[in-house]
């Protein structure tokens, strides 16, 4: 069985002329709604592997609060730069292409593509995700490669309010 965790990044500063949309940072509130999300991702069943992150600092710094949280090895975490811009296809690609040997990896990344691959990989209706949301689906399949479009299961969500 696979795990898959989908988390959008914390609440971040609201977009200001002169600033990247990348370069936002988390605000204060973010900062909270990210730590409450991971303890909750750590008090649950499912603890990732290895986090992929956008290289947006929204994203950035969702995912260091993350892996403190879970004392996950920084060799474990690796920044996607695919991921800012990307679409359900070009993540799902991703998804297909990992490595069998993680049984459970999260991506930390943007909406609406988060909330469009969750819905697309398993079938449901789904809420948006919101800010420090985690959705964990499962994969009854030995491989990644394996997942497609309605083949997951909707686990649980941890929010970060």
């Amino acid at each position: 069985m696979k795990t898959l965790i989908l988390i959008r990044h914390a609440e971040a500063e609201s977009a200001y002329f002169g600033v990247e949309d990348k370069n936002r940072e988390l605000t204060q509130q973010g900062y909270a709604q990210a730590l409450h999300m991971s303890q909750k991702v750590k008090s649950g069943s499912y603890v990732p592997d290895i986090i992929f992150f956008s290289d947006a600092v929204r994203t950035k710094i969702t995912t260091q609060v993350l892996q403190e949280t879970l004392d996950i090895p920084e060799e474990a975490t690796f920044e996607e730069g695919s991921f800012y811009d990307a679409n359900v296809g070009r993540l799902l690609d991703f998804i297909n292409q990992r490595s069998d040997e993680a049984d459970c990896f999260a991506i930390v990344g943007h909406n609406p593509t988060l909330s469009f691959l969750a819905e697309y990989l398993t079938g449901e209706a789904l809420a948006s995700l919101a800010p420090a949301d985690a959705l964990v689906i499962t994969f009854d399949f030995p491989s990644w490669s394996m997942v497609s479009q309605a083949t997951g299961q909707s686990l649980c969500r941890y929010t970060g309010n």
